[in-house]
C-alpha cells in the first residue's frame, strides 16, 4: 500500500510528465535519456552487460536535457541456486541457504525527471527471509551540467563507485558497510575539468524495513550493513560526513575518499567515532576492466551499554542476525573482468571476472596470559555474468576464510576474532583458541533474473 501511494504522489508531483520510458544508461554517460515526441510511451532499452549498468538504477541523475520530463517504472525478479561446501562437508539437497533453489529477491523502482528536478526510488522484497526494505529514495536538482544535489536515501560517495565488485556477491567491504552503502542525507556532486568531487552529510542510517524476527534483530531489516542496536549494545550510526575526489585520466580513474561518523549509544549517550579512508584505481582497456582499492577504518571509543570499550562492533543487514566486525582493519582488493561478445541464440555477452579481498585486522584478544592477534579474512569470487535479452545470470564460485556468509554458522565472530579451532559456532577462549589456519569454504551460486 505504501509503495502504491508513493507512486501516485510522484505522478502528481511531476504533474503528469510527457513521456514514460524504460532505459538503461551507464553511470558515466552524460546523454539525454528523454523520449521523443510521437514515440511509444514505453521504450525498452538494454541494461548493459555489467553489474554497474544492470543493478544501479538512478537514471534521473544522468538526464542532461533541462527541458524534458519523464517517468520510468522498472524492477527485477531473481532466483538463486545454491550449493555449498562448508567446514569440510556438503549439506543434503534441500538444506536452507546451503543446498537449494530459492527466491532471491524482487524489487520495484521508479525514476522521474522534470525541469531539472529528479526522483529515484527502489524497494526490495526478499521472500526467503520474509524481509523487505528500501534501497534508495531521493529527490534531487541539477543546477547545470556540472553541479547536482541529492537529498534522501542516497549512495554514500566512498571508494570505487558504483560498485567495487563485478560479481553478484560483492567484495568484502560491502559486508562492513563500505561498498554500495546508502544513508539518509545530502550528497553534492561537482564536475570540474577531469575531476568529480563529492561532499556529503548523512544524518542517520537508512530507515529499517520489516523482517521475520526468528531470523534476526528487527534493526537488521535494511539493505546496507550498518552498526545496529542489539540488547546490551545499543549503538547506532549518525552524523556522517564524506568527501570524495576522483580524477579521470584517459580510460582510468584515480580517487581518494574520507569518511567519519558518530557511533551513539542510545542507553548511555556515549559517543564513539568511526574513521575511514580509501584510495582506488579503476582502468578500462578494450574489453578489460580493472578495479583496485585499499582502505583503512577504525572505530574509536565505542562502548556497550555497561560502558565497556569494544574491540568489535555489531553490524547487520537483510533481516539476519548481527555479527562481530573488528574495530580496526585494512582491506586490499582487486577485481579483473573481461567481456566476450557472442551470438549464441539469445545470449549476447559473457563477462568473466575474478574479485579478491584480503582483510588485515589489527585488534588483539587476551587468551589466558597471551595476547593473540585477530585472524584475518579473505574472499575470492570467480565467475561470469551472462546477458540474454532482459535475462541476466551470475555464475559465481565464492570462497572465503573467516567469512560471515560463507560458513554453516552464519555471522558470529568471523569478521572479528576469527573462528575458534575447536568449534566455529562458539566464541574464542582458552579451550577454543583462534584457528590461524582455517580452510576455505566454498559456495557455488547461480543467480538468474529478469530485469525490466
Amino acid at each position: 500500500m505504501k509503495v502504491r501511494h508513493l507512486a501516485c504522489a510522484i505522478f502528481l508531483f511531476f504533474l503528469l510528465p510527457k513521456s514514460f520510458a524504460f532505459i538503461g544508461i551507464h553511470e558515466s554517460d552524460t546523454v539525454s535519456v528523454s523520449s521523443k515526441v510521437g514515440e511509444s510511451p514505453f521504450i525498452p532499452k538494454p541494461r548493459g552487460t555489467d553489474k554497474e549498468t544492470l543493478e544501479f538504477g538512478n537514471w534521473a541523475i544522468r538526464e542532461t536535457n533541462p527541458d524534458t520530463s519523464w517517468v520510468r517504472v522498472g524492477g527485477a525478479f531473481r532466483l538463486n541456486a545454491i550449493w555449498t561446501h562448508y567446514e569440510g562437508k556438503t549439506a543434503p539437497l534441500g538444506t536452507f541457504i546451503q543446498n537449494e533453489w530459492t527466491w532471491d529477491t524482487w524489487w520495484l523502482e521508479i525514476d522521474a525527471y522534470k525541469d531539472g528536478l529528479q526522483f529515484a526510488f527502489q524497494y526490495r522484497f526478499f521472500p526467503t527471509f520474509n524481509t523487505h526494505f528500501i534501497k534508495f529514495g531521493w529527490v534531487g536538482y541539477r543546477f547545470n551540467e556540472n553541479n547536482n544535489l541529492q537529498f534522501g536515501i542516497t549512495q554514500v560517495p566512498f571508494g570505487l563507485l558504483t560498485y567495487a565488485s563485478h560479481n553478484w556477491w560483492f567484495q568484502l567491504p560491502y559486508y562492513i558497510g563500505l561498498e554500495d552503502d546508502h544513508q539518509m542525507g545530502f550528497n553534492y556532486t561537482k564536475k570540474w575539468k577531469d575531476w568529480t568531487l563529492n561532499a556529503a552529510y548523512f544524518l542517520m542510517s537508512e530507515p529499517r524495513g520489516t523482517n521475520e524476527l526468528s531470523f534476526g534483530e528487527a534493526s537488521t531489516a535494511r539493505y546496507s550493513y550498518d552498526v545496529v542496536p542489539i540488547e546490551g549494545n545499543n549503538n547506532i550510526e549518525r552524523h556522517q560526513w564524506n568527501i570524495r575526489a576522483a580524477r579521470q585520466v584517459g580510460n582510468a580513474e584515480l580517487g581518494l575518499s574520507l569518511q567519519t561518523h558518530q557511533v551513539f549509544n542510545q542507553v548511555t549517550s556515549q559517543i564513539g567515532r568511526n574513521y575511514a579512508a580509501a584510495v582506488h584505481y579503476e582502468q578500462d582497456y578494450g574489453r578489460w576492466n580493472l578495479k583496485t582499492q585499499a582502505l583503512y577504518y577504525s572505530y574509536v571509543d565505542v562502548r556497550d551499554d555497561a560502558g565497556n570499550t569494544l574491540d568489535v562492533v555489531q553490524m547487520g543487514a537483510y533481516g539476519f542476525g548481527t555479527y562481530d566486525v573488528a574495530s580496526k582493519a585494512a582491506m586490499y582488493l582487486a577485481g579483473l573482468a573481461y567481456d566476450i561478445p557472442v551470438s549464441w541464440g539469445p545470449i549476447r555477452n559473457i563477462q568473466l571476472y575474478n574479485n579478491y579481498t584480503y582483510m588485515q585486522k589489527f585488534n588483539e584478544v587476551v587468551l589466558g596470559n597471551e595476547r593473540v592477534r585477530f585472524a584475518n579474512t579473505q574472499q575470492n569470487v570467480f565467475g561470469a555474468l551472462v546477458t540474454a535479452g532482459h535475462i541476466y545470470a551470475y555464475f559465481d564460485i565464492a570462497r572465503g576464510v573467516n567469512h560471515p556468509w560463507l560458513t554453516g554458522e552464519f555471522g558470529g565472530n568471523a569478521l572479528g576474532t576469527g573462528r575458534g579451532i575447536q568449534d566455529v559456532s562458539q566464541p574464542v577462549s582458552i579451550d577454543n583458541p583462534i584457528n590461524n589456519r582455517p580452510g576455505w569454504n566454498t559456495r557455488l551460486n547461480i543467480n538468474m533474473g529478469y530485469y525490466f
